[in-house]
């Protein structure tokens, strides 16, 4: 009996003992489990890791490439930690898409960039105006738009009538003179006369009745506290401002849309191959040179998509509507379009950006010669470069060796011009946006991050 009890507790502990050994062979088994899964879940991540600093390291050479003007090719190959980076480049017009692919021992990870092509302009007046001058009607304004001010520089004098106002200030180069306007900022001039003016003068010469307004300025003129103006006589003139684009930049962007081919004929109402708008329809173009004339004269809709260089004229007089715009694909940029010859608007145009905020369209015209007087070919109406009829908020004009000529109750956002002239109850108004205008063209500008994403590989 005290043997086979002595039998059973030896096989009661040696089951002990295989359990024990049981739960500590599982208990080891599983902890080298988790710790080979995380070290495999470690190896991930650094692979992982690496793969995603390579396709940075492409993304970055890229965009300093794109953005620097160096050579780059359609595709590059870079190594890094032992991982690969493959990056790809797609260029569409002034649009750039740069896909850049990380590889680490199977481990990928992926970015996505998008640039868009610019090159910025500072409009930083309402008005700027070279050698010609600015002519005002009555009742016609400079102004700014909310709370922005609607400041005028122009190279030479400044002549206006009845009720003809500027709400910023006004400076006119050299020994040029300023007569019958208002100003609700501060004058800049040689000679100033028959003028009121609600901020300081700063003059060679200034008439009685100017003088005596700057001293005692009155309401509805001036906007309470009616505070008199500081004279300042005997000041030097105010220097010659260059317009803001030059000779070299507009050539570039020309250079920019022929790029992209070009196109023989004329666009809009029957035009050439590729160019052709019937009424009711669309028309998605550029970058293009067009060596002929854009004729809109029905409801057809313009998108412009890189830019547009016409060797010929722009005619828009559509009683249904026409409409001019940038492509949304510009974001925040602005677009162009471009004519050798004269630009005529009437009727219901409508101009727009490409619908985000600080995006315009720009009309220039590089016509010269056609400064006021009586009508001379080639110029267009008033023997203008640019003749507008039509309210045009959301674009710039520009001319810079030819006259503007504003309508009655004409409404623009921005105008540069050789000479400019303001019809009765035409209106410039200028938004802040302008000051710093980035517009998209090709290789001529630089190429802005519209968008920086990680993709799925």
């Amino acid at each position: 009996m005290t043997n086979q009890n002595s039998k059973l507790k030896g096989q009661a502990a040696l089951i002990a003992v295989i359990l024990m050994l049981v739960i500590m062979l599982s208990a080891v088994f599983g902890a080298s489990a988790i710790a080979l899964k995380e070290a495999a879940v470690a190896g991930e991540v650094r692979k992982s890791r690496l793969s995603f600093f390579s396709a940075e390291a492409g993304m970055e050479d890229a965009v300093y490439r794109s953005r620097r003007g160096k050579l780059l090719g359609s595709e590059v190959v870079i190594s890094l930690n032992n991982a690969t980076a493959t990056t790809s480049i797609t260029t569409l017009g002034t649009i750039r898409e740069i896909v850049s692919k990380g590889d680490a021992s199977g481990g990928r990870r992926a970015l996505k960039t998008v640039l868009v092509s610019v090159s910025s302009i500072n409009f930083p007046y309402g008005a700027q105006v070279g050698d010609g001058g600015l002519e005002m009607d009555q009742s016609s304004e400079i102004r700014g738009a909310g709370g922005t001010v609607g400041n005028v520089y122009s190279n030479g004098s400044a002549v206006g009538a009845n009720n003809a106002k500027i709400t910023g200030d006004l400076t006119i180069s050299g020994a040029n003179s300023v007569d019958e306007l208002e100003v609700w900022g501060t004058v800049r001039a040689n000679t100033i006369t028959d003028t009121d003016i609600c901020g300081n003068a700063y003059y060679q010469s200034i008439d009685v009745d100017s003088l005596s307004f700057l001293n005692g300025p009155s309401s509805p003129t001036c906007s309470a506290p009616l505070t008199p103006g500081t004279a300042y006589p005997g000041s030097a003139n105010p220097p010659v401002v260059a317009l803001p684009i030059s000779d070299a930049q507009i050539q570039g962007w020309k250079n920019d849309a022929e790029a992209g081919g070009t196109i023989n004929g004329n666009c809009g109402d029957s035009g050439a191959a590729g160019c052709d708008i019937p009424n009711d329809g669309t028309l998605s173009l550029g970058p293009k040179k067009i060596n002929g004339n854009l004729t809109l004269t029905k409801k057809q809709t313009l998108i412009v998509t890189g830019t547009l260089y016409f060797t010929g004229n722009i005619d828009i007089d559509s009683s249904s509507g026409a409409t001019v715009k940038c492509s949304s694909g510009f974001g925040s940029a602005s677009c162009i379009v471009i004519a050798d010859g004269w630009v005529h608007i009437q009727n219901n145009a409508t101009f727009q950006g490409s619908g985000s905020a600080g995006s315009y369209i720009m009309l220039l015209a590089t016509i010269s010669g056609c400064n006021g007087g009586a009508q001379t070919s080639p110029c267009t109406h008033h023997n203008a470069g640019m003749d507008l009829h039509n309210n045009a908020a959301g674009a710039i004009f520009y001319v810079p060796n030819s006259m503007v000529n504003l309508h009655n109750g004409v409404n623009v956002t921005e105008l540069t011009a050789y000479k400019l002239r303001l019809d009765n109850n035409a209106v410039i108004t200028y938004e802040s946006g302008l000051a710093n205008a980035q517009f998209s063209s090709g290789p001529s500008g630089g190429w802005d991050i519209a968008s920086w994403e990680e993709v799925i590989p």
